[in-house]
Parts: C-alpha cells; sequence; structure tokens
C-alpha cells in the first residue's frame, strides 16, 4: 500500500497516542479476560497494533541519525530547536529539512512495496 508523506507523518504522529490505547486495551483484557473484548475493542486492538508495526518497521529502515530524528521529534515531541542543538545541526532549518527528506525517503519505499 502507498502513504504519502503526510500520511506518513500522520502515521508517526499517532504512533505515542497508539502505544498508550494499545496498553490500556491489553491492560483490560489481562483483568477482564480475552473472550469479554467486545468487537469494538478488538478491532482498535488490531488498529493500534498496526500502527506501532509499521512505525517500528519505518524506524528499522533508517539510518541511525535518521532514525535519532524521528525518536525525538515523533515519540519524545521535542521542537526542531532543541534537537538542532541537543544533536548539533547548525540551526533547526538543517533539522527540518533532514527531517522532510527522511519522510521523503519513507514515502519512497513505500511506492517500491507497491
Amino acid at each position: 500500500m502507498f502513504y504519502s508523506r503526510e500520511e506518513i507523518e500522520l502515521t508517526l504522529n499517532l504512533y505515542s497516542i497508539a502505544k498508550v490505547h494499545l496498553n490500556d486495551l491489553e491492560r483490560k483484557q489481562l483483568i477482564n479476560g480475552e473472550s469479554n473484548a467486545t468487537n469494538f475493542e478488538k478491532n482498535c486492538y488490531h488498529y493500534y497494533s498496526y500502527i506501532i508495526d509499521i512505525v517500528h518497521s519505518w524506524i528499522n529502515t533508517l539510518l541511525p541519525d535518521e532514525a535519532e530524528i524521528i525518536q525525538k521529534r515523533i515519540i519524545d515531541k521535542k521542537t526542531f530547536d532543541f534537537i538542532a542543538i541537543q544533536l548539533g545541526y547548525a540551526n533547526h532549518s538543517s533539522v527540518i529539512r533532514k527531517y522532510k527528506n527522511i519522510l521523503n525517503k519513507l514515502s519512497l519505499q513505500e511506492i517500491h512495496k507497491c
């Protein structure tokens, strides 16, 4: 399936939310037992699992410096200024450019999967 750069960014941004909801669903299912899960909860479980799996697969294809930028921007919710300072980039524009290149790279990888 093809994902645009915008879809990739949205999916990356859903990652932290998906982890929280998936943990809640897993905790609930452990407490109540798998058989008590509603169809809605099962669908949510699959949806959040898919988001987490696809983000992990994307991060695993990145170079270490690219994965670090995604980690800090998407998962740690850091600003481009903070990332630039922490990783030693000249300015936030350099990080923004690299971030956009990472999204383009992931989008191109998805195109080649089709």
